[in-house]
């Protein structure tokens, strides 16, 4: 009897074993588990991040197209008025301050 006990106590011993053994790994691997989220979540923050920037940078562009455009508009306008107007200090200073407020617009877009 005495020897079935051992042999019991021994294969408990041993179940006991592994099933410590198993829990030490399965911490091991929720450890990693954890880490590869913490990367992961970091890259995707760096990602956002850059997105915004992107976008940041595609609105900056889409406005200086538009000043672009109302820029040649403006010209135009300009011109128009130039030939019906007699009073050419006015168109001077019509044309100075369009390119001034242009040029300011500009500057404000290549501020970072």
């Amino acid at each position: 009897m005495k020897e079935e006990n051992a042999l019991e106590f021994s294969r408990l011993n041993r179940l006991a074993n592994n099933l410590f053994f198993e829990k030490d790994k399965a911490i091991e691997d929720v450890l990693a588990l954890k880490s590869q989220i913490r990367n992961l979540e970091k890259t995707i923050s760096e990602h956002k991040n850059e997105i915004a920037k992107l976008h940041e940078r595609l609105k900056k562009q889409e406005f200086l197209e538009k000043s672009k455009e109302i820029q040649k508009e403006s010209v135009k306008i300009v011109a128009n008025k130039a030939k019906k107007s007699t009073d050419n200090v006015e168109i001077k200073k019509t044309i100075a301050d369009l390119v001034q407020e242009i040029d300011a617009c500009i500057a404000l877009l290549n501020e970072d």
